[in-house]
């Protein structure tokens, strides 16, 4: 047997420089040269179908490039993103080449029943709100030195989200849009220091100048781009623990733990220094049965709209609470 495979090998590796010999007749491969010499001339016109298949295989084999190659955007983050962590799914959001560099980003923060909004909305400050801040892409092996490229991006590979320098620069910009429109409210904390890199894209650690702290942790994500990557949906299922400051300014009062999901489309503008969004975020505040007031939840003699669904269940549903924002990304 082992005698058998060495002369396919052999069988194989000689047809790559164009001579067959004659020992491979026995396994189908038949010269149609006549002469005594050990090595034939192959016949290029010859339809033997191991023949075809070997030569088939020759251009890939003198290039040194896989069959399956990433040849458009699309199918090089769709090669990246395969790679999944069991229970994950791919490692990070994965998007196209032209992404990589700063962007000036607009936010125009449209509706939102998160208590957060809820609250300023209490203050006077109502929605929408536009929020214009700076975003970074950098390419998705820049690995641990990030921080020092630049934006040019090479290799032309697809970009990773800098997700420190994004959270800081808006929530920076949120805050500053805040003080203005309502300047007598308590202003929120500065972010003191934030820690992030690429090797680790799924979990984000901030401290606040009050002494709080909170980390967001990414449990499960999809993602899907279309075929001439014009086009990019992302979906990111977040566990965040907030943890307030004590009174004497340092962390230490009870954490909260709390689930939220960020929903995400892009797209192609007029132009490659254009890309307009769109995010829905969901984060989890209590359950149904925390709002005894809600009408949704009991209606007249507990008969609410959810209640009608799920009956007596419906106390212990997460209560979900969204803000959608449009986005738009100018090329700095």
């Amino acid at each position: 047997m082992s005698c058998v495979k060495g002369r396919r090998i052999i069988c194989f590796f000689v047809a790559l420089f164009g001579f067959l010999p004659q020992e491979c007749n026995s396994f189908g491969l038949s010269s149609r040269d006549t002469k005594s010499s050990r090595y034939t001339p192959i016949n290029e016109e010859t339809n033997d179908p191991l023949r075809r298949q070997i030569v088939s295989s020759i251009p890939f084999l003198a290039l040194g490039l896989p069959a399956n190659a990433a040849e458009t955007p699309a199918e090089a983050i769709r090669l990246i993103s395969s790679k999944t962590i069991p229970g994950l799914g791919p490692p990070d959001v994965y998007y196209p080449a032209n992404f990589v560099g700063k962007w000036r980003t607009t936010r125009v923060i449209s509706s939102s029943d998160d208590p957060f909004f809820k609250d300023l909305e209490n203050l006077g400050v109502k929605l929408p709100i536009q929020v214009t801040s700076e975003s970074r892409y950098v390419p998705y092996d820049a690995g641990k030195d990030f921080q020092q490229i630049d934006d040019a991006n090479p290799n032309n590979v697809p970009a990773v989200a800098d997700r420190s320098f994004n959270e800081k620069s808006y929530y920076t910009a949120l805050s500053q849009e805040i003080d203005r429109l309502y300047s007598s409210s308590k202003s929120m904390p500065s972010i003191q220091s934030i820690n992030w890199t690429p090797t680790n894209p799924n979990v984000l650690s901030m401290d606040y100048s009050d002494g709080s702290s909170k980390e967001v942790k990414v449990t499960k994500r999809s993602s899907d781009v279309s075929n001439d990557g014009s086009n990019l949906f992302s979906s990111e299922f977040r566990r965040i623990t907030a943890v307030p400051s004590s009174p004497s300014g340092i962390a230490g009062g009870i954490p909260s733990v709390y689930k939220s999901r960020v929903l995400t489309k892009w797209r192609q503008g007029n132009s490659n220094d254009v890309i307009e969004g769109i995010e829905i975020l969901y984060n989890e505040a209590g359950v149904l049965g925390d709002k005894s007031t809600d009408p949704l939840q009991l209606g007249i003699g507990g008969g609410g709209a959810i209640s009608s669904l799920y009956g007596g269940d419906s106390k212990d549903l997460a209560d979900w609470r969204s803000t959608k924002t449009k986005i738009l990304m100018e090329r700095m």
